[in-house]
């Protein structure tokens, strides 16, 4: 018997970061042609690739190294393989994601892998671009690997019909209508900072933290970072395995069993490099706490592996956002490899529950958007996607985002 595995600092009342990042002001892949003015989204201020251009303030997350693929296919083929362009984006990568290689030979293959990468993303870009799509693929800090190192360091799962927790769907009173409008968990002061799980494959501890912090916040207790650490060593015996893989919902288990969750400051991350280390004893005095009628639902009618056929209720979705505050989902992530911005849409991934590989949380949308998306937090760090974010078209159950979606219900 199999079962799906995901892989997925401070105590006190935080203030609420910056809201998610809006899809207006997204830089363009021409630079030359900015489009018109939000909703539309407006690619205008896309930095330059001559490495003498002084790039705009840092916030923008489009910086040299993550549009070289755009501003390439925006001109063309033209120079675009040229070694030299090359060799100062690969030098840039390695600066910015702190790069060091140990030989020579190593920094000449991670190099070749680098514009075999950029090349590919080119080529993916054109083929959106073509189908009208507005999702953009980039340098990431991933593209010094080759994909099947990608997909072992940071993606993987499996599982078993048998074993797959199987709840009722949440039940409340009033339903959204997500057709319209917009909401993120920012608006309500329940989001905290985005995290970087780095090696370990602990995805699932933190959509699960993250959502535990929400919740907790939602029944107006302080916004506090919370401890995925504590998930990642000490939730054993529960079918989670730390840096190997897990799921949020039998994390929610174990949070729910312990009593409590000990605050990030008081149990710091420390499986960056992969190593799911020993659960302290005695835990840290719990910051947020689960009381015997602590409980988690599913946000619609869940897709168990083995079917074949998976929908999405955005107004249930949206709704269980709203009234619980933030939902930890199970998505397919192979083509988050190279994504930088845009809305991604269903024909980039498989919605099929066995290719369910990485656990994130829905933390708002924009119904109101030219295609509607799902505000998504990962925890890839902020040089990743959109600030760390991802938006994932509504209503289509992209990358499989609706067949696992979990929310705790009380706490």
């Amino acid at each position: 018997m199999f079962r799906i595995l995901l892989f997925g600092p401070v105590s006190g009342p935080l203030s609420p970061p910056p809201p998610p990042p809006s899809r207006a002001n997204i830089p363009s892949t021409d630079p030359g042609n900015p489009a018109p003015p939000a909703p539309v989204p407006s690619r205008a201020n896309i930095p330059s690739t001559d490495p003498g251009t002084p790039l705009p303030p840092p916030h923008r997350k489009f910086a040299i190294l993550a549009t070289l693929v755009a501003a390439a296919s925006a001109h063309g083929m033209r120079g675009s393989d040229d070694q030299f362009s090359h060799q100062v984006a690969f030098k840039q990568f390695m600066n910015k994601h702190g790069k060091v290689y140990q030989t020579q030979e190593e920094h000449n293959t991670r190099f070749e892998t680098f514009k075999k990468n950029v090349r590919e993303a080119r080529t993916l870009n054109t083929a959106l671009k073509a189908k009208g799509k507005d999702e953009i693929h980039g340098v990431t800090k991933f593209f010094d690997l080759e994909r099947d190192e990608f997909e072992q360091m940071y993606l993987g799962g499996y599982y078993t019909k048998d074993d797959f927790p199987v709840l009722e769907t949440a039940s409340f009173e009033t339903k959204v209508d997500a057709t319209s409008g917009t909401y993120n968990l920012s608006d309500d002061g329940l989001l905290t900072t985005v995290k970087d799980q780095a090696s370990c494959g602990s995805c699932w501890a933190f959509s699960a933290t993250e959502t535990l912090e929400s919740a907790w916040a939602k029944a107006g207790n302080d916004l506090v970072e919370l401890s995925p650490q504590q998930i990642v060593s000490c939730d054993v015996g529960n079918g989670d395995y730390g840096c190997s893989g897990g799921m949020p919902s039998t994390a929610f288990e174990y949070v729910f069993t312990a009593g409590g969750l000990a605050s990030e400051a008081d149990y710091p991350y420390t499986s960056t490099t992969g190593v799911t280390g020993d659960c302290t004893s005695p835990l840290p005095e719990f910051t947020m706490h689960a009381g015997r009628t602590a409980a988690w639902a599913y946000a619609q009618d869940a897709c168990m592996p083995g079917s074949t056929e998976c929908t999405e209720d955005i107004d249930a979705i949206a709704t269980a956002l709203k009234e619980s505050g933030g939902i930890s989902i199970a998505i397919d992530a192979s083509s988050f490899f190279s994504y930088t911005g845009g809305v991604m849409t269903a024909d980039s991934c498989s919605s099929n529950p066995s290719s369910l590989d990485h656990a994130i949380q829905i933390v708002g949308y924009d119904a109101d958007a030219d295609t509607p998306y799902w505000i998504v937090r990962n925890s890839w760090a902020e040089t990743w996607g959109e600030d760390g974010f991802v938006f994932m078209e509504m209503g289509t159950n992209t990358c499989g985002l609706a067949n696992i979606a979990a929310i705790v219900t009380s706490l």
